[in-house]
């Protein structure tokens, strides 16, 4: 890891007591985090896991001594560097940080930090922007797949100022177009890793129809009144109710076991917590959101994620291209409660409506994704450097290691 000099700071660049990595704090979408240049980064996965639990203030439910939000939104990091794939750009690397425990995940992806990977590379001069529009290829090192982001230049600068509106997300923005084109397969290599558009879940006596569909991040989507829900309960009603919670996890568990990442259900908060992730769908239906009220004929379906075992207070981007590509497939739980037509899907979410394109068609081997596109906003919040104590980052290393 290259060590460089603190800002100008008289004294600092010689501090014993701390290393400094240059990063970009940014909001993608409706998450925000560190953005790193792969160069500036311990190469071994265990040290930089170490560093990244240090430099967010983990564990720590609150991450009071460092950068992490206290919410699964905002302890986020993304890893941009040179490109792998012979069809990217940009190489980006996901990791969601553990907030109480000391954990990262890179299991899955994440679009919202998808968002901010281009403006950053134009930011660090590791692509050239091209006016009025830069398209980048970027290869999602988590998943495996090249998407296609577009984004306007204004005088060398990612453009800041326009009218796109994200749920969750003050204000609006210059618009960030992200085409997962075919994303089928993210971590099972297949759109319906069981094989199957429905499945039955046993909980004790209950039977829960859940549709699992790997599409840009693998979901497992869950029919909300089967476990005696709705679909448009808030994030604080899910937490507050642990039978919920725990039918949820059970049935994410379910899930894990099916891709192969844990033998047991049980297991799959310990082993596997963020992967795959867990949707719960339920009819469109008025409902209040953050915001305001959203009635129901604003919306196709009511959805409703959860991610490391919290209530998302929006949807990721990647939960709404994968609900998306599952309201296209016929006997789905979400194609059976969705009211869309044509390839718009408009997404009832806690923060409001989220609209996503999909297409899929089916052909002789089964159905294929076309064209998944969401748009989403980003902007620089902070730059300069990351400073990460040596001592914290023994002591999150020794727990790595205990």
């Amino acid at each position: 890891m290259n060590v460089v000099p603190v800002l100008n700071i008289p004294g600092l660049e010689n501090d014993p007591q701390q290393i400094s990595v240059r990063a970009l704090f940014m909001r993608g979408g409706s998450s925000r985090g560190a953005f790193f240049f792969a160069d500036d980064m311990p190469v071994e996965p265990k040290e930089r896991a170490a560093f990244l639990l240090a430099c967010y203030g983990s564990p720590d439910r609150r991450q009071i001594d460092g950068i992490g939000g206290s919410d699964p939104l905002t302890s986020k990091a993304a890893v941009v560097g040179r490109p792998t794939h012979p069809e990217a750009d940009l190489d980006y690397t996901f990791v969601q940080v553990g907030i109480d425990r000391p954990m990262v995940s890179t299991g899955g992806n994440c679009g919202n930090m998808l968002a901010a990977v281009g403006p950053f590379a134009v930011l660090r001069g590791l692509i050239a922007p091209t006016e009025p529009e830069t398209s980048v290829r970027i290869h999602t090192t988590n998943t495996g797949q090249v998407v296609t982001a577009r984004f306007r230049v204004v005088d060398g600068y990612p453009c800041l100022e326009g009218n796109t509106r994200v749920p969750g997300v003050p204000g609006t923005g210059s618009p960030i177009t992200l085409d997962f084109g075919d994303c089928a397969g993210s971590v099972s290599g297949k759109l319906l890793p069981t094989g199957s558009v429905l499945d039955i879940v046993e909980l004790g006596a209950r039977k829960v129809p859940v549709s699992f569909v790997d599409a840009a991040t693998p979901f497992v989507f869950v029919l909300a009144t089967a476990i005696g829900a709705t679909g448009a309960e808030t994030p604080a009603e899910i937490s507050a109710n642990s039978a919920l919670m725990a039918d949820l996890e059970a049935i994410r568990g379910w899930a894990c076991v099916k891709l192969g990442l844990v033998e047991r259900p049980e297991h799959a908060a310990e082993i596997s917590p963020n992967i795959p992730r867990v949707i719960m769908v339920g009819p469109s239906q008025d409902y209040e959101a953050a915001d305001g009220p959203v009635p129901a004929d604003m919306m196709d379906v009511c959805v409703r994620q959860l991610a490391m075992q919290k209530p998302h207070h929006t949807l990721a981007v990647t939960g709404a291209v994968c609900s998306a590509v599952a309201s296209r497939l016929p006997g789905s739980v979400v194609h059976e409660l969705s009211r869309a037509k044509g390839a718009r899907t408009r997404l009832g979410q806690p923060a409001g409506i989220l609209t996503v394109s999909a297409e899929v068609v089916e052909t002789k081997d089964g159905w294929r994704i076309e064209r998944a596109a969401v748009e989403r906003t980003a902007r620089l919040l902070m730059s300069g450097y990351a400073h990460v104590s040596r001592q914290r980052l023994k002591e999150v290393r020794d727990m790595l290691e205990g």
